[in-house]
């Protein structure tokens, strides 16, 4: 049987795609631009934050595919659904290069993490025909950092089409070219987990481990010797499964007694060899089915103006109830970390 995959059409997609992000078409904006425009299409909540409603509300993993050759790229088993989007990839991929040639886009570049090693510099480019798409750009730009100079890099880009037909969305991974397409979706999770999954790529082949866990720095006093100790805790788990939680839970310490805890991570970390670690996002992208009971800390970022809300409950006089799921169990924020 003929495999289904094509390696010569995804460099020549690769190749195509470098002279389709150059183009008159395509908006290159700062992170002020960015936000006004992301902001006209918001509702406003009574803490004076913005709210946006996303046709898409979670990733669609049962239809992301891997392009490329080897078990290190493709699915070891993947379902009939991924083998047909595998198939009908080429003219997906000619569809997307001609599509970046003629209709409008926003481009926003940033940087995943702070180090002198593993800094991925993101380009993510998004359709702006519907000017609703611009606060995907915005709110995922927010877990980033600005590029800064002498950076290792490497460089990373992601297309995003939020009006393909639903019918035909899915998520083309093209690892070996570090691109990440979406299509047919609006969410903004599915943008960073395109960059954060290409980062872990990367990482690998430097001998680093990507780990879906928080990190936090957690410091105790002794019980015995009435000495402060400092930890460095990972909290592994599953999306959705309470690492954000657990990152910004201050675990009843005493900071009189000059105890604490301060959040490194909720999601995505490099470990290296010697056991230290690199971070990926400066803000984080948290769910917001917060009880303020339990959840002090995270209920306190999710209520503050700086919060970027998404798909959450919320009543006429912009009054917010994050407990609240009637319309959706996947209500989402980009919560500032300080």
């Amino acid at each position: 049987m003929a495999s289904p995959y094509d390696p010569l059409v995804y460099r020549q997609f690769a190749e195509n795609f470098r002279h389709a992000v150059t183009g008159k078409n395509i908006e290159h904006i700062g992170m002020g631009t960015l936000r006004r425009k992301a902001w006209r299409t918001a509702f406003r909540t009574a803490q004076g934050s913005p709210l946006w409603w996303s046709a898409i509300s979670s990733r669609m993993a049962a239809k992301t595919v891997y392009l490329g050759s080897g078990p290190a790229i493709v699915l070891p088993k993947p379902s009939a659904q991924q083998l047909s989007i595998v198939e009908k990839a080429p003219e997906q991929l000619h569809k997307v290069v001609q599509l970046l040639h003629t209709m409008p886009f926003v481009h926003v570049r940033r940087q995943m993490g702070d180090n002198p090693e593993f800094n991925p510099i993101c380009n993510l480019y998004v359709c702006t025909a519907d000017p609703k798409n611009y606060r995907i750009a915005y709110e995922w730009a927010t877990t980033m950092g600005d590029v800064k100079k002498n950076r290792p890099g490497p460089e990373f880009f992601m297309v995003d089409i939020p009006m393909e037909h639903q019918l035909r969305m899915q998520i083309l991974v093209l690892p070996e070219y570090d691109i990440n397409i979406a299509l047919g979706s609006d969410y903004t999770g599915e943008c960073k987990k395109g960059f954060l999954r290409q980062a872990m790529f990367r990482a690998d082949q430097m001998g680093m481990l990507g780990l879906h866990a928080g990190t936090k720095i957690v410091r105790v006093r002794d019980a015995a010797s009435g000495k402060l100790k400092t930890f460095a805790v990972f909290m592994f788990g599953l999306t959705a499964t309470g690492k954000s939680t657990w990152s910004c839970h201050q675990l009843g310490l005493d900071p009189e007694q000059g105890e604490g805890t301060w959040v490194a991570q909720d999601d995505i970390v490099f470990l290296r060899r010697d056991g230290s670690s690199y971070g990926t996002e400066q803000n984080y992208y948290v769910k917001t089915d917060v009880d303020p009971r339990f959840q002090e800390a995270m209920y306190s970022a999710l209520t503050h103006p700086t919060a970027l809300l998404e798909n959450v409950m919320v009543n006429h006089k912009g009054e917010l109830d994050f407990l609240d799921e009637r319309l959706g169990e996947n209500g989402r924020a980009v919560i500032n970390r300080h």
